[in-house]
């Protein structure tokens, strides 16, 4: 039986990149796989706050592989290969059921939040296939031993037994510490019987998948007259956002012809297959429609995936000798991207904390703050991403509660970059930014009869964290930058 330090569960970018910071810390690790690559995967949406965490892990633990991966310009340079997508920022576009997207006055239909100075200083959109076999072929070249297309039990005792079989041939392993990085499909808390958390503000539920032939946004527009003069980036190179009364869709554009698309829907809005509900969604958004009259689905080979409701998590996230990253720890909603940067920041939190606590007691309360942390982050998310849902169908509404999670988005930013600092993600350790979240989402369960009066409540509570002229562009709901500074690079 072969023993190791660490036995990591899944090999996603997160577990890969665990695997190989710890390598780097000097211990000895494992990382065993179900699967293998390249393989289908959704939450590909990166933010400023995700390259802030992964060029600082790359440059701490020596992996300057990964550095092109922050920016969209030096990923081109280095890794022109992997399919990635451009983002500059977040677009919204509000519709009406079965009417044409029409723009409002005053942008009154329309929000686009710049993220980046420019396309080389751009985030991206990682296409999951290929960046997920990079990082696991980074993995394969190190010192790791790697074990995918495994299938494994998992029995603790004073550490972890790790059995089963690998290609019909028998696998034993013994682990001091086991990681799960395996997601929604949570062995380490299924096997230990950890209580699910089932409390949440949010409810929704998605059906996507990959397509070819998408029709831009910006053509669709350009096909009604609608004048993107004042748009600060291209809507289409961005977080592409389609509010819909029912809930929202998503578009992120790769290189490589491919689209990812879905559709979030309100817990009580889809009803019938996947198909079945894509079919509905289209028929009622005659705009979105058009953007898929000729698009075919490309992934994955099962067809459009749909699923339960999507909120998930575990009321423990961590114990004296296991640990589960953010995304098995739980998850909320894609709305606001916060998948990678979330799953970067826990990797940053628990690789330091084995580094430093390693064979001594103090590591059994370390990890208790670190399952603590995980859980502030997201109850934090999810209400973010419900005050957006509260908001829906008035869009002035959303848009004011889009703003809460930019307020905590580039707060975090501005602590890490221009303070020093380490804050928890998002900010979730400031009490009082909770605080006015919550003041929000009340006002809004309440019914915000006065849309005016409820924004400008809006900006009074988002006072003290508004560092980048929220609710008050040159160009109402244009905003032409709101992340951190940053300079071209040389």
């Amino acid at each position: 039986m072969q023993q190791f330090d660490v036995v990591i569960m899944g090999a996603g970018f997160g577990g890969s990149l665990t695997a190989l910071l710890l390598d780097r810390v000097g211990l000895s690790v494992a990382i065993v796989d179900r699967g293998t690559h390249p393989r289908f995967a959704i939450g590909e949406s990166s933010t400023p706050a995700a390259g802030y965490l992964l060029r600082s892990l790359s440059e701490q633990y020596d992996l300057p592989q990964f550095q092109p991966f922050c920016k969209h310009g030096t990923w081109q340079e280095h890794y022109p290969g992997l399919a990635c997508g451009i983002k500059r920022g977040f677009s919204y576009f509000s519709h009406e059921p079965q009417h044409n997207f029409k723009a409002k006055p005053s942008h009154g239909s329309e929000l686009l939040v710049t993220a980046n100075l420019s396309d080389s200083l751009a985030d991206t959109h990682w296409y999951r296939a290929d960046v997920d076999n990079f990082f696991a072929e980074e993995v394969q070249k190190s010192k790791v031993v790697y074990l995918d297309q495994s299938e494994v039990t998992l029995e603790r005792s004073d550490g972890w037994e790790i059995t089963g079989t690998r290609k019909g041939e028998p696998i034993a392993l013994q682990a001091a510490f086991v990681i799960d990085a395996t997601g929604a499909a949570g062995i380490v808390p299924n096997t230990l019987g950890i209580e699910r958390q089932t409390e949440f503000l949010t409810k929704s539920s998605a059906v996507y998948g990959h397509f070819a032939s998408v029709v831009s946004w910006a053509e669709v527009l350009d096909q009604s007259h609608i004048d993107r003069s004042d748009y600060p980036f291209d809507c289409d190179r961005a977080a592409l956002h389609q509010v819909l009364h029912e809930g929202w869709m998503w578009q992120l554009r790769f290189n490589n012809g491919i689209t990812s698309a879905g559709f979030v829907l309100k817990e009580d809005q889809q009803t019938g297959g996947a198909e079945d509900v894509w079919r509905q969604m289209l028929e009622g958004y005659p705009s979105i429609a058009a953007q898929f009259a000729d698009a075919s689905l490309v992934a994955p080979e099962s067809g459009l995936v749909s699923t339960n409701r999507l909120q998930r998590g575990w009321k423990k996230c961590a114990g004296e000798n296991w640990a589960l990253l953010p995304h098995t720890a739980g998850f909320i909603d894609p709305l606001h991207s916060t998948g990678i940067a979330h799953t970067l920041c826990g990797i940053e939190r628990l690789v330091a904390a084995l580094e430093q606590f390693w064979g001594k007691e103090e590591l059994t309360s370390v990890m208790v703050d670190y399952s603590d942390s995980i859980q502030a982050e997201l109850s934090l998310i999810d209400s973010l991403v419900a005050g957006c849902y509260l908001s829906l169908p008035h869009f002035d509404l959303f848009t004011a509660s889009t703003l809460f999670y930019f307020a905590a988005a580039t707060g975090f930013e501005h602590l890490r970059c221009s303070e020093g600092k380490q804050p928890l993600f998002l900010c979730a350790d400031d009490t009082e930014f909770r605080q006015a979240v919550r003041e929000w989402i009340h006002l809004l369960e309440q019914g915000a009869d006065e849309i005016p009066q409820a924004i400008e409540r809006a900006e009074l509570l988002l006072k003290p964290w508004n560092r980048v002229g929220l609710f008050q562009p040159a160009i109402p709901n244009m905003y032409y930058y709101t992340a951190a500074p940053e300079t071209e690079p040389r």
